[in-house]
């Protein structure tokens, strides 16, 4: 998180956004940016409740094709690599340790941000909640939006030029240009 803070230093027009794990390191970064003086547009998160929230559904300490079948159960997704030994070798202990730092995560402070927050989810998002979604609202003082487009947890595969017209609306009331996006 230091190096991405002194990397931005202070750009215009940054843009925060984080899906899923990545919303919640993307939190703690304009908290770490907000410290030190950086100016940052607006947090976008993505497919993940609110940063209080402890999730439900869990897969930490499940092995091999049981974490699998849970993890493909609530994201609504599963990659076709994960079917090939070789790179299901070199992907499950990286899912693994995604899904086990979301689960237990816990946000560095309290305080919410004073940047403006966009959350979006899938609206057929099985992992998180619209109720969970829009707990984001808390985590900030300023601006707070919410939107929904078609899809599960994995939306955004499918939907990612609908996800960047809408940070464009939000974030400069236009289609997205300049600035520095940082995805999470």
């Amino acid at each position: 998180m230091d190096d991405v803070a002194a990397a931005l230093g202070g750009q215009a027009g940054t843009v925060v956004f984080g899906h899923s794990l990545g919303a919640v390191l993307a939190y703690e970064l304009v908290h770490l940016l907000s410290a030190r003086g950086v100016h940052v547009e607006r947090l976008v998160v993505s497919g993940s409740p609110g940063p209080w929230t402890q999730r439900e559904q869990r897969a930490t300490g499940l092995d091999g094709d049981e974490f699998l079948a849970r993890v493909e159960e609530f994201a609504g997704f599963r990659h076709e690599a994960l079917d090939h030994p070789e790179m299901r070798e070199l992907i499950l202990p990286v899912l693994q340790a995604d899904c086990e730092m979301h689960e237990n995560y816990v946000p560095s402070t309290d305080e919410p941000v004073s940047v403006p927050i966009l959350s979006i989810r899938g609206g057929s998002d099985g992992l998180v909640s619209a109720g969970q979604a829009q707990e984001w609202q808390k985590a900030t003082t300023g601006e707070f939006s919410y939107a929904e487009l078609p899809g599960d947890h994995m939306y955004l595969v499918d939907q990612a030029r609908a996800v960047l017209d809408l940070i464009g609306a939000e974030s400069f009331g236009r289609a997205p240009r300049g600035g520095t996006p940082v995805t999470c």
